[in-house]
């Protein structure tokens, strides 16, 4: 019950926090990518923080941030829907480039995030 009450707290956070990015950007797809990146980034540095130890992947800071914040933050959906958008609407460059734009960007801000916190723990 206690790694329930961590998620669903965490998810209330990043909920907001992605509500307030839209806010603050606007729609179209730019509050979406950026937040993916930034969310990538953010699970990096976390994974890289407390993925090392088997034990730590149900730690509470895991469950709050990891699971709860990062994944309510991110927006994946939101992507997918987005994408569909400018596929429907026949903007086939459009949707290429905000699909690489996400994936590529994504994943190298993982990376980056977890070796950087990598290298900050040895």
């Amino acid at each position: 019950m206690k790694s329930l009450l961590l998620v669903m707290i965490g998810g209330s956070v990043g909920a907001a926090l992605r509500y307030g990015a839209g806010l603050a950007i606007g729609s179209g797809g730019l509050a979406t990518l950026l937040v993916n990146l930034i969310g990538s980034f953010a699970l990096g540095l976390l994974s890289a923080g407390l993925l090392p130890r088997p034990e730590s992947a149900e730690s509470a800071l895991w469950l709050l941030f990891g699971v709860g914040c990062l994944g309510a933050f991110t927006t994946f959906s939101a992507f997918s829907r987005e994408t569909t958008h400018m596929l429907m609407q026949h903007e086939y460059l459009q949707a290429s480039l905000y699909v690489l734009a996400n994936l590529i960007g994504s994943v190298g801000l993982f990376i980056i995030g977890f070796a950087g916190m990598r290298n900050l723990l040895t």
